[in-house]
Formats: structure tokens, sequence, C-alpha cells
């Protein structure tokens, strides 16, 4: 007959365990909201700001006409990879760092060199053990679980920009969850440097009147640009990472509660029966 002071010690533990993951889960929720809320107001003015890149890209200015045409091969590629700081989020950086391997092994077979930059402390423990696969060029412990900033995307991103300079990469790439629905996403490979600058199809009589000098004005366009690229790239990993903690929590919350279920009704079952044998003993110790 199973022991009812072990079942009722583990009720307990499993009591004590569903307590933490509900807190857990409501601080995951309200990251998750704020999040969301700081996603589309970023998508909005990121739009605005592509248009308006859009628009004085139809000037033929050197940085314009050097994006033209086909791109040179590359030999040095760099990757920027944005993982999470913390687990508990089920399979969000195992999947996204399957498909940058698909693409790193990619790369590599066309003899290409290939750098990491590591966004999150579970990307740079992921390609730390990955050195002969790829070098590490660069790791940033980023708590995704607080409220990203704008002003903190622009300094990551001027350090990133540096290291694209000084390292000569050629080209520099951006992999992350992208955000669909709630415990839905997918991995986005998007390409920042070189930029891609694509003219709006304008008449003549339409193309915008500038105040100031069109090269100047496309330089200013297109820091702002790539700096929200990497911030939407950011807020997005976020969103899909408190949402997959989210289904995680759920998923451990009911495995608890199917436990929970399973060990009561093993407990009331030995405590019928402690209440039978004490009852048979009483009898027994009456009828001599």
């Amino acid at each position: 007959m199973p022991d009812l002071g072990t079942i009722r010690e583990r009720l307990e533990n499993l009591s004590t365990i569903e307590h933490l993951i509900r807190s857990m889960r409501a601080m995951s929720a309200i990251r998750w909201r704020k999040a969301k809320n700081r996603l589309y107001a970023a998508q909005r003015y990121a739009e605005r700001v592509q248009r308006q890149l859009s628009l004085v890209a139809n000037y033929p200015t050197p940085l314009v006409r050097g994006q033209s045409g086909e791109a040179s091969p590359s030999r040095r590629t760099a990757l920027t990879i944005i993982g999470s700081d913390h687990g508990l989020c089920g399979p969000f950086n195992a999947v996204l760092f399957h498909t940058a391997d698909v693409h790193i092994n990619r790369w590599r077979s066309e003899g290409r060199e290939v750098e990491v930059i590591a966004l999150g402390e579970y990307t740079r423990r992921y390609y730390c053990d990955k050195q002969a696969m790829c070098a590490l060029l660069w790791a940033h412990r980023f708590p995704l679980t607080h409220a990203v900033s704008f002003l903190e995307t622009r300094e990551i991103w001027e350090r990133i920009e540096t290291l694209y300079t000084q390292a000569n990469i050629d080209e520099l790439y951006l992999i992350y969850n992208y955000f669909i629905s709630f415990g839905s996403y997918r991995q986005r490979l998007v390409r920042l440097l070189p930029p891609e600058l694509t003219p709006l199809d304008l008449e003549p009589e339409n193309m915008p009147i500038l105040g100031s000098d069109a090269t100047e004005l496309q330089r200013l366009l297109l820091v702002e640009h790539l700096a929200l690229q990497l911030y939407l790239g950011l807020v997005e990993s976020m969103v899909s990472e408190q949402g997959a903690r989210l289904q995680a929590m759920d998923a451990a919350k009911t495995n608890i509660d199917d436990r929970t279920a399973e060990l009561q009704r093993t407990y009331n079952i030995a405590r019928q029966e402690k209440i039978t044998q004490e009852m048979l003993e009483i009898v027994s110790g009456t009828a001599h």
C-alpha cells in the first residue's frame, strides 16, 4: 500500500511548483502585452521611414548607384542572431539556431568565411561551442525580458556597424524569430548591409522637392532604417519568446494538474484502504 505521508508530500510539492508557474506565466503575459504594443508602434514608424528612404532613393547619388545591379560575390559574411537570455521557452532557441546553422553551412559551402554576432546569452553559449563552424565575432547579453528601448538598440547597432567596418565584412545579415500570432512564429533572415535601396516608381513631375543635400538625407534615413530593422528584430523576438514561454507554462500547468489529479486519486484509494484495514483489525480484535 502506498505511504500516505509520501503522497501528501508530493502533493504539497506540486502545489508549490504550480504557484511558481502561475507567477512566471503572469509575468510573461505582462511582458508579452507590453512588447506587442511596442511592436505595433515600431512597425508603423518603420513603414514611414522606409517610405521616405524609398522616395529620396530616386535621386541618383553615389549611395544609390553603389547599390544598383547584382551584389558582388561575398567572401566574409556576418550573421547577427537574436536569441534569448533565459530558458523555459520551449523550442524557441533550438529552432532558431538550427535555421541559422542551415544558412551558415550554405554560405560555407559557397566558400565564404562566416562570423556570428550573438545577441542573447543562449546564443553566446551555443556558438561558443561552434567555433569550428563559424567564429564568434561579438556577443552581447541583451535581457529581452525587460522593455526594449530604441536608445539601447541604437548603441548596439553602432557597435555592430563598427565591427562591420573594422572586420572588413562583405555582407551582414540578421536572423530572429518573427512573430505571427500568439504561440506562432517563424525564422526571418534579413540582409542589413550592404543596404538594399529600392526607389519608388515615380513620374518626374511627382519627384519630391528636397531642401537639403540628397546624399546626406539618404544616409540619415538609411541609418535610422537599419537601426529600426534591428529594433524590430529585438521586439519581434521578445514577443515570440514570451509567447513561447506562455505556451511552455501552460503545458507545464496542464502536466501538473494531471499529475495532481492522479496523486489525489492514489491518495484517496490508499486512505480508504488504510481505514478499511483499521476497521478490520478492530473487528478482529473484538471477536477475540
